[in-house]
């Protein structure tokens, strides 16, 4: 499944969980419910709920940014919630838009994050049945 041509559908989606070990990381995500399922050709793909769920592998990782800055750590989830603002998908290369919150009994903090990747290889491993923290 190419989710390229659908990562429209993730602006006020979701991410549920990160997993960067070495050079790979990958971003498990939900997209917002779809409302006009005429667009979209295989319904087989949609969740119950009728979003997209799985995770965005991101394999041989050739650089990474986060904001203005080159990343070389190890990047993780530190928030209760990301919210998607933006996907975009192309020639190897991802951009994601995401805003951080935090929710009591932790001190309410918001942050956004701005996530450039490019990488070697770029995929999407669909889960229509993957658990939600939503």
């Amino acid at each position: 499944m190419d989710i390229a041509k659908y990562a429209g559908y993730f602006h006020d989606g979701y991410v549920n969980g990160i997993s960067h070990i070495g050079n790979n990381i990958s971003f498990s995500l939900e997209s917002s419910v779809i409302e006009d399922l005429d667009e979209i050709l295989d319904k087989n793909y949609l969740s119950d709920s009728n979003s997209f769920k799985g995770v965005l592998k991101i394999n041989s990782i050739k650089y990474f940014k986060v904001g203005d800055e080159k990343y070389t750590g190890i990047f993780k989830m530190e928030y209760d919630d990301g919210d998607i603002l933006d996907l975009e998908i192309k020639n190897n290369r991802v951009f994601l838009l995401i805003e951080w919150k935090n929710f009591p009994p932790k001190s309410s903090k918001t942050d956004v994050s701005k996530i450039e990747i490019e990488a070697e290889k770029i995929w999407w491993e669909n889960i229509p049945d993957l658990e939600s923290q939503y």
